[in-house]
């Protein structure tokens, strides 16, 4: 009589195996006590599929169809074992962006809620549908325990599909060739909802929406508006990933303006038992540097970044990447930078790690945290032909170079009255992007002393005021250059405010 493999042993062998890309399903045959633990391996992380009907010859997973008949009657025991769920939502059509524009004889012809694109919303509406009515009927009074990665996948069907539209490659950019972008790109397509009717889920405990190679175009292709949608049908939400990081025409500003619309009230909407937030910003930038940053926010309030201050409140972790926000957006200051009298209200008692990285050199408003030299600014007012400036591929690549003080003093300012009421803190940073590095850091430093630091360069190094000293409770006179390094510098913090200071990064 053999004796059994301990379930160890057998997870060793799955491990190994499945590294090596070698099939498990054959080691469920063995018997039942490998059918079990293998099965559990294999069922731990899925591609699903929407349907059959527009899938592809390449296309990895198993159906949703499949998926619910594994997962029901004598494998409902299987719904257990799912941790982690990719589902590819198969529509008709690839829409890549900024590939076509509309007819050159007839542009006006050209309408946005076209019968491709609400093929596309009808398919994305029967894929979102169908897998959540499945997922609602799974046990919702267990620990929400499953990850949920979406991505729309259109089937190529030629290089124009949408009626009235021509392929045409540069329809991205404005150029001698193609200088009519604003009014003939055709864009971008996102898939929207047509109507909410959206069951709960509440074994999902974490969402993402990934843009797998925006370089290639490969984005998740779902409206931020649909997002908010999904997210507000999973009541146990922990985690969320959203991924917005997709080009869009300077020209098209009232898409721009859009999408940041509905991106404040996506955030808005979040239910209060999300830990984690991972966000990557669009670019949003100009034709040249030499132009005058966007205006994203025509109404002139930042409703974006007031909901996300809100939100932070209740998070364990906040990353945000390629991120418009005021510089003072956790604490918000007034014109002299003293915190506002609602900010001394504001508390984040869980919140261990505060990443913001690669914030753009300008507000949402556009005002921006640089300037220009005396002479890239003369020479930038001399420009009278813009067209000629933004054609010419070598002209105005040159970022403003120097820092308004003002931005980077409220900027840390506002940090430190923040950081005074995060008594879990393990990390801080916050990172501007812009012609220099420009770096600011919370980090402790062997293993006992608090240290704030900061990394300019190849800048002039960054000296705090008094006001910022007082934020964080620390004396000017004990600011220390780095030795070797002339854009660094840091200081040790006399005391923490708070009651538990900084733990030293595992």
């Amino acid at each position: 009589m053999t004796v059994p493999l301990p379930p160890e042993i057998l997870h060793l062998i799955a491990t190994f195996l499945k590294n090596d890309g070698t099939s498990l399903v054959p080691c469920t045959c063995v018997c039942r006590l490998w059918q079990r633990n293998f099965e559990s391996f294999i069922y731990s992380s899925l591609i699903v599929y929407s349907d059959d009907e527009h899938k592809e010859e390449d296309q990895p997973g198993i159906s949703l169809a499949d998926f619910q008949r594994l997962t029901s009657g004598d494998g409902v025991r299987r719904q257990a074992w799912i941790r982690n769920l990719d589902y590819n939502i198969l529509v008709p059509y690839e829409l890549l962006d900024w590939t076509t524009r509309k007819e050159w004889k007839e542009p006006e012809a050209y309408c946005i809620e076209n019968p491709v694109r609400k093929a596309n919303d009808l398919a994305f509406q029967t894929a979102m549908l169908s897998l959540f009515h499945t997922l609602h009927s799974w046990a919702s009074n267990q620990t929400p325990y499953l990850k949920l990665n979406l991505a729309v996948r259109g089937r190529p069907s030629g290089p124009a599909p949408e009626p009235r539209t021509e392929d045409w490659d540069i329809a991205g950019e404005y150029c001698w060739d193609y200088k009519t972008g604003r009014t003939f790109s055709v864009p971008p397509y996102r898939a929207q909802f047509l109507n909410n009717d959206l069951p709960f889920a509440p074994c999902i405990e974490k969402l993402s929406f990934k843009n797998h190679d925006p370089g290639w175009g490969d984005h998740h292709q779902i409206w931020t508006g649909a997002v908010q949608t999904i997210i507000q049908h999973c009541p146990k939400l922990v985690q969320l990933e959203l991924n917005l990081n997709e080009w869009v025409r300077p020209d098209h500003l009232e898409y721009i303006q859009l999408r940041r619309a509905a991106l404040s009230s996506l955030i808005g909407s979040i239910p209060r038992s999300l830990r984690v937030l991972q966000y990557e910003g669009p670019e949003d930038s100009p034709w040249k540097y030499s132009m005058p940053a966007l205006d994203v926010i025509p109404s002139g309030v930042d409703s974006m970044s007031i909901n996300l201050r809100h939100l932070s409140v209740h998070l364990e972790e906040l990353k945000l990447n390629n991120t418009r926000v005021p510089y003072d957006f956790m604490c918000p200051l007034d014109e002299t930078g003293q915190p506002e009298p609602d900010s001394l209200h504001l508390n984040w008692p869980n919140l261990k790690t505060l990443e913001i990285e690669f914030v753009p050199s300008c507000y949402p408003s556009g005002e921006t945290t640089f300037h220009h030299t005396p002479e890239a600014q003369t020479a930038i007012d001399k420009i009278e032909d813009w067209e000629k400036e933004i054609c010419d591929v070598e002209a105005g690549w040159g970022l403003p170079e120097l820092r308004t003080e003002e931005y980077f003093h409220r900027l840390l300012i506002s940090l430190g009255h923040a950081a005074r009421r995060m008594p879990c803190l393990k990390s801080m940073k916050f990172e501007v992007e812009g012609h220099s590095a420009t770096e600011f850091k919370l980090y402790c430093q062997n293993n006992t002393d608090i240290t704030l630091g900061w990394e300019c360069y190849p800048l002039e190094p960054y000296r705090p005021d008094n006001r910022v000293a007082k934020a964080w409770n620390f004396d000017l006179h004990d600011v220390r250059a780095h030795p070797r390094w002339e854009g660094e510098a840091s200081v040790i913090l006399r005391s923490w405010p708070p009651d538990m200071p900084i733990q030293a990064a595992q």
